[in-house]
């Protein structure tokens, strides 16, 4: 599940370098394997179990093209790359856990090349402020969330740090009420029935071509996305 169109993303690197900062699981880098060939691409995330499920995934995804990938633990304060290494990079679901998140932003736009693009998301402002009205255990668990943003704020501050925004676009409306629901019954959501029977619905909504149910989403998507998406250049 993608948080970007990756394919309406033009590189002007024949083989470019690609670095996806907090990487999780690996799916945006499995997305820029499918399409961008020929590329380099470096994983960060400071989650070890996260990025053993990379190696695994890169194993499936290697044989689709001639992409040359790289996952490494680090933390997004203490990158050893040269400034403007990198024509793309994505930062998906990452500000809103980092304390000095501003001090990511300017690190993030030194490692961009002058002509590269940045991806970045985080969650929506109405669908996370339910989530942390709905439930102190989601605000406290460790590594959750410490901020939330408004659509107006995040552009601000990456503007302040040098960016300027291409295009918004809110995604996963579907998604906001599977978290509401695991909000609402925190303490018992790995046996509750409606959590249960909703993440199937989502799994099948991923896993399946569902034309109309991605045309429904689309259209709430400008209320009840989950995530606000962004493209970014440098100034």
């Amino acid at each position: 599940m993608l948080t970007f169109d990756l394919h309406r993303i033009n590189l002007s690197s024949e083989a470019p370098n690609i670095l996806d900062l907090g990487c999780g699981e690996g799916r945006h880098i499995f997305g820029c394997m499918t399409a961008f060939n020929n590329a380099n691409i470096i994983g960060i995330d400071m989650h070890e179990k996260s990025l053993e499920k990379c190696v695994e995934g890169n194993t499936f995804f290697k044989g689709h093209n001639h992409c040359n990938n790289l996952f490494s633990q680090a933390s997004i304060y203490q990158l050893p790359f040269k400034e403007k290494s990198f024509d793309l990079i994505i930062c998906s679901e990452v500000m809103e856990h980092l304390d000095d998140y501003k001090k990511a932003m300017k690190i993030i736009h030194s490692l961009l090349k002058d002509d590269g693009t940045l991806l970045i998301s985080v969650p929506s402002y109405f669908p996370e402020k339910i989530c942390w009205l709905l439930s102190k255990e989601y605000q406290n668990m460790p590594g959750g969330h410490v901020r939330i943003f408004t659509k107006s704020s995040v552009i601000k501050d990456l503007e302040s740090s040098g960016f300027s925004v291409i295009s918004s676009k809110r995604f996963h409306a579907f998604h906001s009420p599977y978290w509401w629901l695991r909000c609402l019954f925190w303490k018992t959501q790995e046996k509750n029935f409606l959590v249960k029977a909703y993440k199937k619905f989502l799994e099948y909504q991923i896993l399946n071509e569902t034309t109309v149910l991605d045309f429904i989403e689309k259209i709430f998507n400008p209320l009840l996305g989950k995530s606000i998406s962004l493209v970014l250049s440098k100034k």
